[in-house]
């Protein structure tokens, strides 16, 4: 697989042959929890405030992911609380 940077192209992308063509996912920076009062989650690291208006949601209808998104926000009762923008 490969990817153009600049203009020029580069097979390095992804290493399939260490990981067998599998997809190895890289652990995610951002791990923080969202709670009543903001203090920390189960994981013991830093919260953030769960207040009404203070959070948005960008999505693109053609993300799987973004579709679970907004089915999860519509099931929890959040559309009032989160606003949304298709991009």
């Amino acid at each position: 697989m490969g990817q153009l940077v600049d203009g020029t192209w580069h097979d390095v992308w992804y290493d399939t042959k260490s990981t067998g063509g599998a997809f190895k996912r890289t652990t995610a920076a951002f791990r923080n929890w969202i709670t009543a009062d903001g203090s920390a989650g189960p994981s013991g690291e830093g919260g953030f405030e769960a207040a009404s208006g203070r959070y948005h949601l960008y999505v693109s209808y053609a993300c799987p992911w973004a579709h679970r998104a907004l089915i999860f926000r519509a099931l929890k009762g959040l559309d009032a609380h989160i606003s949304v923008s298709a991009v």
